[in-house]
């Protein structure tokens, strides 16, 4: 039953990227790709990751020309990094239009109750650094891009299980910003 709520969750995340995607599209810290299922086949889109993807590398340091992507994607690999603001540097200088991030949102009702209870979410262990709505906005400001969308997901109210609600609470952070 998790499992198959996490591909439910996965399926809206990636169609939500999708969505906010222009032009040539690089997904640093792509995984398995799975981004791509969910972009228009003319799309043109490259992985790159540490262990896999298209192309083989580190976000600190894309093989790539300045301003060679119109979108690049950051999803969920910033937690994950001792050094973000080098990782979203390189993304963009190498992004003419647009950046797009989702992080575990520090924020999140669940990570709250969690901490308030003395519980640690298993998956939160792999993390080396916590983000919100505000350090994240500083930190794209610091790249010369402003943030055009941003809120978190989901969050569902019991009375209407089937709307997502945006809003600053859910458990994973979605950020849009363009370049200034």
């Amino acid at each position: 039953m998790l499992q198959q709520r996490v591909q439910k969750i996965d399926k809206w995340r990636y169609s939500l990227i999708a969505k906010f995607c222009q032009g040539k599209t690089l997904d640093v810290g792509c995984g398995l790709q799975q981004l791509a299922a969910y972009l228009n086949k003319d799309h043109f889109y490259i992985g790159s990751d540490v262990e896999g993807g298209a192309v083989n590398c580190s976000a600190y340091k894309l093989p790539f020309s300045d301003g060679s992507f119109d979108t690049v994607i950051l999803a969920e690999i910033l937690e994950h990094l001792e050094m973000p603001l080098v990782a979203l540097q390189e993304a963009a200088r190498v992004s003419s239009k647009r950046i797009i991030v989702t992080v575990p949102n520090d924020y999140s009702l669940v990570r709250l109750a969690r901490l308030l209870l003395g519980k640690e979410v298993e998956i939160e262990q792999e993390h080396l650094l916590s983000f919100n709505s505000f350090n994240l906005k500083m930190l794209l400001n610091r790249v010369n891009f402003n943030l055009i969308e941003s809120f978190s997901f989901p969050l569902r109210i019991q009375i209407l299980p089937e709307i997502p609600i945006r809003s600053r609470f859910g458990y994973w952070l979605f950020c849009v910003a363009d370049r200034s």
